[in-house]
């Protein structure tokens, strides 16, 4: 099919009585599902929405964020999910930014999202939504939407300064299901758990995307580690992806046994590297090693690589070495040439999934999206094995006393100590050196690893001006809603 409509169209004639869409609230087959998104498009189509137009998603992973996404879609619309953690201000912000023509919420955000009076804007809760649209045809609206049209806008993490967003074509999405759908042999005999944020990109475009376009079961909800573990036992759950701090919270809860997880064939995670310790204490936990890593950018989908489970252990810390089915990754020097093995470049990627360009930003698209090839920012360097580690974004590089240091490559050192299950290094201002180098470590359960022990580890694996100057130790590191460590809070810490 070449929308992605028109692939839960398809599975709705494949396999119209399976159950797809499995939430905490209704269970709904691909047919349901179809049927629904039909006669909500109509009455938005009726209540003005147009083709080519923004409207943003404010949802909880359940059916109402699909009952908005593919109604829109089939509009000919443009659906921007946005993350359910955002303040009023913030989702306003985005809603201006993007241009968007209304928003469609789940009802329980209403008390934050009424517009005044005078506003033109289109908003209203999902369920009134699609109730009212209970007398609409629920036959497909066949409009005329191409391959190559605008599909979604996902909305980077804004880690620095406001989010950007993503435009993704449907041809552009659907490449990412197709090489996630490859590499992971996804079947209709697959039913997989989402967790994690659909308003991110792998999340939605990666593991859903990818299980929809096989016509595999999806069972949807929010993330705590007792749901997780128990949506797993109760649904038979084949595959998720989370991030690596979501897979360490449930290998921690203390019911965990209660629990019966040998449906899962494959964990995949992304966000960052899954230290070994931490690797080591959830595998052991879930009695299961089929761990993979996932690395990609928003801007390519998110595609790119593959560490896979056999190679966790001797490899660990690494991406990967093989790119995905339909994508190419490089790493290169500032004048364009490829670097040796052990030499630090950034990765570029290219591939049938890349963005079509940053909504309104033609000087930041311009910027990452080079002759096809997205340049990610990541410094890495492949190994004599060919094997890429990433060193650090470009962004976070530390400088004291005017020497360039990464602090990834610190923190991967860190946790390989037995002791540390998890480690943040961030820049500090300094007087007399600029900025000096501090460690923040979560140590592994009843150890008691000192500041002394970790100085002596480090002074045998990286040079003297790489070691950090000072230390603390907490109990947890904060994250944001996609897994991504919070590095501005980590230095007031």
């Amino acid at each position: 099919m070449n929308t992605i409509h028109g692939v839960l169209e398809r599975n709705a004639r494949k396999f119209p009585k399976k159950e797809a869409f499995i939430c905490g609230t209704a269970r709904l087959t691909y047919a349901d599902m179809n049927s629904r998104a039909n006669q909500f498009a109509r009455l938005l189509m009726q209540r003005g929405i147009k083709k080519n137009e923004q409207v943003a998603i404010l949802s909880r992973n359940n059916e109402n964020y699909f009952f908005a996404y593919f109604a829109l879609l089939k509009a000919g619309a443009i659906p921007v999910p946005l993350n359910t953690k955002l303040n009023v201000k913030e989702v306003l912000s985005v809603i201006d930014r993007m241009d968007c023509r209304g928003i469609l919420y789940e009802g329980l955000f209403h008390p934050c999202l009424t517009p005044d009076e005078e506003s033109s804007l289109l908003s209203f809760p999902i369920e009134q939504g699609v109730t009212d649209s209970k007398a609409c045809s629920p036959v497909n609206l066949n409009l005329s939407i191409k391959a190559t049209d605008v599909c979604e806008i996902m909305l980077t993490s804004g880690t620095t300064g406001l989010p950007k967003g993503v435009m993704l074509t449907h041809a552009q999405v659907s490449s990412v299901a197709l090489g996630i759908a490859i590499e992971f042999h996804l079947s209709h005999n697959d039913r997989i758990l989402s967790q994690m944020p659909l308003s991110h990109s792998a999340p939605l475009n990666c593991f859903f995307m990818g299980g929809l376009y096989c016509g595999a079961s999806h069972v949807l909800g929010d993330f705590t580690p007792q749901n997780f573990l128990q949506r797993i036992h109760q649904e038979k759950t084949t595959f998720t992806f989370a991030s690596p701090i979501a897979y360490l919270l449930a290998a921690k809860e203390p019911s965990l046994s209660n629990y019966d997880l040998s449906s899962m064939r494959v964990f995949a995670y992304g966000g960052g590297a899954m230290p070994l310790a931490s690797y080591h204490f959830v595998t052991k936990a879930f009695h299961n090693k089929n761990f993979y890593q996932v690395y990609g950018l928003t801007e390519a989908g998110p595609n790119g690589s593959l560490l896979r489970p056999e190679e966790h252990e001797h490899k660990p810390g690494s991406i990967g070495k093989t790119p995905v089915v339909n994508m190419e990754m490089k790493v290169i020097n500032d004048d364009g040439t490829e670097t040796a093995p052990g030499e630090y470049g950034e990765i570029i990627l290219a591939g049938d999934s890349v963005m079509s360009g940053y909504f309104n930003n033609k000087d930041a698209t311009d910027d990452i999206l080079r002759e096809g090839w997205i340049y990610s920012g990541d410094i890495a360097y492949r190994d004599e094995d060919g094997y890429l580690f990433i060193v650090d974004r470009k962004k976070d590089m530390i400088i004291p006393g005017g020497v360039n240091v990464y602090p990834r490559e610190i923190e991967e050192t860190l946790t390989k100590h037995p002791d540390v299950l998890q480690a943040c290094v961030v820049g500090i201002q300094d007087q007399e050196w600029g900025e000096t180098i501090k460690a923040v470590i979560v140590r592994k359960e009843d150890s008691e690893v000192s500041e002394g022990e970790l100085r002596s580890f480090l002074s045998v694996h990286l040079a003297e001006y790489k070691c950090p100057r000072t230390y603390s130790f907490v109990t947890e590191l904060p994250y944001n809603a996609n897994g991504k460590i919070l590095k501005q809070l980590v230095k007031e810490m």
